[in-house]
């Protein structure tokens, strides 16, 4: 467990970085950061529960174990897991990795493909909110990973993401985070879903963090909910329209949501190892994809921008019998 310590220490970092104008003592006695009081509707009522950030940083990692957390981690692992578990159907194709300067292909055939390809995703094997990633030519992957001797990278397939999902913006892969955790007899549940919209400040990532807008998806209908980004200047930016495309999200479905929530749950099944997991998803043409797993800290922001996730109350004791919610909660 974290040191009292080091977990002020982190806190007081986290409380500088994220300073939006006005600090809230009540929130630090509570556990969160001052922003909060912005970002998450509904904090200022103490009876309402949500995860601090002090329970995030002292406990969160330590949901799952090392070994099964690995398997998700490194990418390279976890898309040969997917394969050999038998989701290969529903994931990218990866080509092959670049390690040390030299590209090694899964097989000629793969590297054919990637060659041939008008477009691959390149991407830091042990990346996090989209930091490194980048689209490039198939062609030019070998000479890439050979000028970046000191980088470990992937190399996957492009997606063409649902064209509902690209008239939002057309500029990102705009995907799903779906969180799900493990109760005590097995069974999976989707604890809370929402959808992630690249913009004009991300770029080609539709990453909260890099400046990017999530949508909470109600789990029983795939209808979207308003877009919202950090906290800005003692405000929560929230559109029901995107505010570079003007393309209505309000209201709005994500397409295939029924098979998006089956390959959640397929995916729990798959990784036993697992108990709490925030899956990325691309929803395409074809259905569902799963790009990754994040076993590690999956982000409980982007869900309680849009208010408590902790409705549920499987979900509820879930966190209080892991001590991430106080007991009242239960």
């Amino acid at each position: 467990m974290t040191s009292r310590a080091t977990l002020l220490r982190t806190m007081a970092r986290l409380e500088r970085r994220q300073y939006v104008g006005r600090l809230h003592p009540s929130m630090w006695r509570r556990g969160f950061l001052s922003n909060r009081w912005y970002a998450y509707p509904g904090i200022q009522d103490p009876a309402v529960p949500f995860i601090s950030d002090a329970a995030v940083e002292a406990r969160l990692r330590r949901l799952n174990h090392p070994a099964g957390a690995r398997l998700l981690e490194d990418k390279n692992v976890f898309a040969d897991a997917v394969v050999a578990r038998g989701l290969a159907a529903s994931a990218p194709e990866v080509y092959g990795v670049g390690l040390r300067g030299v590209l090694h292909g899964r097989s000629a055939a793969a590297l054919d493909r990637m060659r041939a390809a008008d477009g691959v995703v390149l991407k830091p094997l042990d990346g996090a909110g989209g930091r490194g990633v980048r689209i490039v030519e198939g062609e030019r992957v070998a000479s890439l990973v050979a000028g970046e001797p000191a980088a470990a990278l992937l190399v996957q397939e492009r997606l063409e993401q649902h064209p509902d999902l690209r008239a939002v913006h057309p500029g990102s892969l705009n995907t799903l985070r779906a969180l799900a955790i493990r109760l005590p007899d097995g069974d999976p549940v989707v604890a809370a879903a929402v959808h992630r919209w690249g913009t004009a400040a991300s770029g080609a990532v539709d990453n909260v963090s890099s400046g990017g807008l999530c949508s909470a998806v109600d789990l029983g209908s795939g209808r979207l909910g308003p877009a919202v980004g950090r906290p800005r200047e003692r405000g929560r930016p929230s559109h029901d329209r995107h505010p570079d495309t003007g393309a209505p999200i309000t209201g709005e479905t994500v397409p295939h949501w029924g098979e998006v929530l089956d390959l959640v749950g397929e995916l729990m099944t798959a990784f036993p190892e697992v108990t709490h997991v925030g899956w990325d998803v691309c929803v395409t043409d074809r259905g569902p994809l799963v790009l990754e797993g994040n076993a590690g800290v999956p982000n409980l922001n982007v869900f309680q921008f849009h208010g408590s996730f902790l409705a549920d109350p499987r979900v509820r004791r879930f966190y209080v019998d892991h001590g991430l919610l106080d007991r009242r909660h239960a």
